[in-house]
This record gives C-alpha cells, structure tokens and sequence, in this order.
C-alpha cells in the first residue's frame, strides 16, 4: 500500500510539473530575450612582476 501511495505521488508531481512547465513566451506571450552581443577582443597585458 505505501508503495502504491509512493508511486502516486509521483506520477502526480510529474503530471503536474508537465503541465506547468513551458518554454519562455508561450505562456505569458512575451517575445524571446534578444540574443547576447559578442564580448569585446581585450588585449592581453604584460607580465606582471609582484615580487617587487
């Protein structure tokens, strides 16, 4: 009997968490985020001596 209770809770948590989850914006209908910008090309600096 727990087994069977065990495995009902589960199958209702899994039932309940496809039914809620979805991918951004098909919910709320807002659009999807812009993408992100490349990052900047930084120049690389020199070595750095600390022993000074």
């Amino acid at each position: 009997m727990r087994t069977i209770k065990i495995t009902l809770l589960l199958a209702i948590a899994a039932a309940m968490n496809s039914l809620t989850s979805c991918t951004p914006g098909c919910c709320t209908g807002e659009e999807e985020a812009p993408p992100l910008r490349p990052l900047p090309n930084f120049r690389p600096l020199g070595h750095v001596d600390y022993s000074k």
